[in-house]
């Protein structure tokens, strides 16, 4: 598995061979759960403009790279911003605790299924966390209404035949 030290510079990388010449910021934000990536690239020009670049193709690498960031009991990372500002070094930061506040939000049950591939003690379970995952709870069929179908009939009555 590649470590951070490796994931990081090659999605710097990534983003900058999509940037057109004389960009003077960029960031490129990430949420990221296990069933889900949302990606936005937002690009400063010298000039002051702001075009509209398409955010590069690097959802293999942020999987690797929450893997790699993961910390036992603490869980990985929900939303993560790369900054580059030209002429100076790339900035990554990476948020573990706060609500990652997705647009359009997320169902629950996939932050549900995020814990349970990043498992997290109790006391590393933020709030917003915590309810999401009530939430999903409270929306999954109960294991005893899984794979039952039910018909409504009315019971068969016998008829009478009154031929003669």
């Amino acid at each position: 598995m590649a470590s951070p030290d490796e994931l990081i510079p090659a999605i710097f990388d990534a983003v900058e061979r999509v940037l057109p010449p004389q960009w003077r910021r960029v960031t490129f934000r990430v949420w990221a759960t296990v069933v889900a990536y949302q990606t936005e690239l937002t690009v400063v020009m010298a000039d002051g403009s702001s075009p509209e670049v398409a955010p590069p193709a690097v959802t293999n690498l942020l999987a690797a790279l929450r893997e790699a960031m993961y910390q036992p009991g603490r869980g990985t990372w929900f939303s993560a911003a790369f900054l580059l500002r030209a002429g100076e070094e790339p900035e990554a930061t990476f948020n573990y605790d706060q609500d990652p506040r997705w647009f359009p939000e997320l169902p629950p049950v996939a932050f549900a299924r995020d814990l349970a591939a990043f498992p997290r003690s109790d006391e590393r379970i933020p709030d917003w966390l915590r309810r999401a995952l009530a939430d999903a709870a409270a929306m999954a069929p109960a294991p005893e209404d899984q794979g039952r179908i039910e018909e409504n009939r009315a019971p068969a009555s016998k008829t009478e035949d009154r031929t003669a």
